[in-house]
């Protein structure tokens, strides 16, 4: 059986400081998917391809982008075959990629207890992990139309390689009888957020560990995050996450790849996250943390904060821009003053 995926983009979605504190975000176009395909030969529209190798890229003039993923070789997709209330897994690999990167083939076979004379379902989860990971990523083996998130993302640096990793997206479609061709039309789990800083003062900041975006007061905004772990469980029978496996968080932490930015350097920060939809306001503010990370090593905080009045939703790329500078005036003492921005990186 042999499956096409078709590239798309995340647009991109300015969290754009309205006034002292409020925020307004602008919604992007949507992701869905668009496939066509078969015997399982599938052609599916999706920004994503499955294993280790594929990787994220950015696409724009402009500092506020779209992210679009491209296959590699050795790319996998698992899958769930269930028919009569029986369930089987597989997997199939990418045997060719376009030249751009955009379309991969695949060859899935179909298990021999499945009866293509009749209709059965078929489930399809791409996710991955780093390879000295060996729980997350993958379909519950007792129950494979459950996708089991990415688990210790505390170990995935805040880059869009590492984050191209963990990427996931889900798909789920009745195969009628005697069909050879068909179309799956992939769901994202989650979506991307882009966060820009800039050092504004004079001084180069060389202790920077990591920056975390919590809520304050606190209020669960994120899934599969609890203490930067994962492992929260999707059902794509039902579409909705298994009760009590949520891993709910009021924290997002970007661990960034280089503990230096100089004066006037602008560090890029890219993160995959799975947002909790149903809140519909919530107010962030910005830490930044020496190593080792914990709340006792908080080394600089928002002067003001920034209030989301608006459901995040799956399937795009969410911006947010903010500086960084020494600060000799703070209560308690810190060292550095961070302040949420437009993408000028002025100030309200």
């Amino acid at each position: 059986m042999i499956m096409k995926f078709k590239l798309f983009f995340y647009t991109a979605i300015a969290l754009v400081v309205a006034g002292c504190s409020s925020e307004t975000i602008e919604p992007g176009d949507d992701l869905t998917a668009e496939p066509e395909d078969q015997v399982l030969q599938v052609t599916a529209s999706f920004e994503e391809p499955a294993g280790t190798r594929g990787y994220l890229e950015e696409a724009g003039a402009t500092i506020i982008k779209s992210i679009g993923f491209r296959w590699e070789t050795t790319d996998e997709i698992q899958f769930c075959f269930e028919q009569d209330e029986t369930k089987y897994s597989n997997t199939a690999n990418v045997t060719s990629v376009s030249a751009d990167g955009r379309t991969a083939t695949f060859t899935l076979t179909v298990p021999a207890g499945i009866d293509t004379g009749n209709a059965y379902t078929l489930y399809a989860y791409r996710s991955s992990r780093k390879s000295d990971k060996t729980a997350g990523s993958v379909l519950d083996p007792a129950d494979p139309t459950i996708a089991i998130l990415p688990l210790e993302q505390f170990d995935y640096l805040a880059t869009l390689t590492d984050q191209a990793t963990v990427f996931s997206i889900w798909s789920k479609k009745v195969i009628e009888p005697a069909t050879t061709t068909i179309s799956l039309s992939f769901q994202h789990l989650g979506s991307m957020i882009t966060l820009h800083l800039k050092n504004v003062g004079s001084t180069t900041i060389n202790d920077l560990h990591s920056l975390v975006l919590q809520t304050n007061p606190t209020q669960n905004w994120v899934i599969n995050r609890l203490n930067g772990n994962g492992g929260a469980r999707f059902d794509m029978a039902t579409g909705t996450y298994v009760a009590g496996s949520e891993s709910f968080s009021a924290t997002l932490s970007f661990f960034v790849p280089s503990a230096t930015l100089a004066p006037d350097e602008v560090a890029t920060y890219y993160l995959w996250f799975v947002p909790k939809t149903d809140v519909a306001s919530f107010v962030l503010m910005l830490a930044s943390l020496e190593s080792p990370g914990t709340s006792s090593n908080i080394t600089g905080l928002t002067n003001v904060n920034k209030s989301i009045n608006r459901n995040l939703q799956t399937g795009r790329n969410y911006l947010l821009f903010a500086t960084i500078e020494n600060d000799e005036a703070s209560t308690p003492p810190r060292p550095y003053l961070l302040k949420f921005t437009d993408s000028a990186f002025v100030a309200p």
